[in-house]
């Protein structure tokens, strides 16, 4: 359990640093706004500051989780609304040109109910928003619930450049995100799991 302690300690410090990082480039961009810049340029600094902002909550809301042994219950679910919900959220505050497709596969999947942990929705959230930042325009997000024996299985895949998603990857963006899901998924018996095939890139949550 100690180390269990030390690890979310440590990933509470790297959620910290990104959203500083995140911080640093909104004030970047804000001084910008000051310069004589054209009306694309203008549009763009206001579209990195949404997005960066935007990135931040979801990881602030994840640090209670990581650093208490007891969670909040964030109201019984089905998977299809939750996806539904969380794809809407993303949507509104843009997918910067990335085509996002979400998808429930089967009849039992449908009605099979999300895990009532008030971490799920922000951890999707902010996984599918760096996921967004890696891929960039142009690109393509697909995201699908299965329905297994052992429980649910979210596949998300892309067709971004290769990147190092393994757990010794330094802690920032998708990776950190993912170690992150790493973290809260164990403590449930869940897992993660990552591989590049055909030059995409595949991440599965595992729920049990």
């Amino acid at each position: 359990m100690a180390a269990s302690n030390e690890f979310a300690t440590e990933l509470v410090f790297a959620i910290a640093h990104e959203v500083g990082n995140h911080l640093g480039g909104i004030r970047l961009q804000a001084h910008m706004l000051d310069e004589d810049l054209d009306a694309r340029s203008m549009a763009e600094a206001s579209i990195l500051i949404d997005d960066l902002a935007g990135r931040s909550g979801p990881l602030l809301s994840l640090m209670r989780p990581l650093l208490l042994s007891e969670w909040r219950a964030a109201g019984a679910s089905p998977w299809s609304n939750l996806l539904a919900r969380i794809q809407q959220q993303i949507e509104d505050q843009g997918t910067r040109g990335v085509q996002l497709t979400m998808s429930v596969e089967d009849g039992a999947a449908q009605e099979a109910v999300a895990p009532d942990f008030e971490w799920v929705h922000p951890l999707l959230v902010s996984l599918l928003e760096s996921t967004i930042a890696h891929v960039g325009r142009g690109g393509k997000l697909e995201v699908r619930l299965e329905m297994g024996a052992g429980g649910a299985t979210l596949l998300i895949e892309d067709d971004g450049e290769e990147e190092d998603l393994s757990p010794a990857a330094a802690p920032r963006g998708r990776p950190l995100a993912l170690s992150i899901a790493r973290a809260l998924l164990g403590r449930i018996g869940g897992r993660v799991e990552t591989s590049r095939e055909a030059d995409r890139s595949r991440v599965a949550l595992i729920f049990v």
